[in-house]
């Protein structure tokens, strides 16, 4: 995994997405809050921060979505299988979108994201097909 500058960690839900962008130089973390799922302007906010820069969230609800729509606009994002991001008892007491985004930027930097296969639109719909048919 290449050394990152500025690692977005992001909490994505349907009415929010919570993203962190930490500093790997100084350590400094800077939050912020989107209503919704504003992706150009996420990305336009991740834009003035220093690269290279790598995103990253948990699967989830909104599935590849987030992924596809800031890989479009430039952003290098991944998908972080949930599994594999390190929790500590502490993560689970203080469970909030803002300390789970500052921990998968975190988790970016100690190279602890283990990426999924993003599928195609077109292969996620026949897998979306095959299950309806099951």
């Amino acid at each position: 995994m290449p050394r990152y500058s500025t690692a977005f960690g992001m909490d994505v839900h349907l009415r929010s997405t919570t993203v962190c962008a930490l500093d790997a130089e100084t350590g400094e973390a800077v939050t912020r809050r989107f209503r919704g799922n504003p992706w150009g302007e996420v990305a336009e906010w991740m834009s003035g921060f220093p690269g290279p820069s790598l995103a990253a969230y948990e699967s989830g609800y909104l599935g590849f979505a987030p992924q596809r729509e800031l890989s479009g606009l430039g952003v290098d994002c991944v998908v972080a299988a949930v599994s594999k991001v390190p929790r500590s008892a502490a993560d689970l007491s203080s469970k909030n979108d803002r300390n789970d985004a500052a921990r998968m930027a975190k988790a970016i930097l100690s190279h602890d994201v283990t990426p999924v296969w993003v599928p195609s639109p077109e292969i996620e719909g026949l897998r979306d097909l095959a299950a309806a048919h099951c």
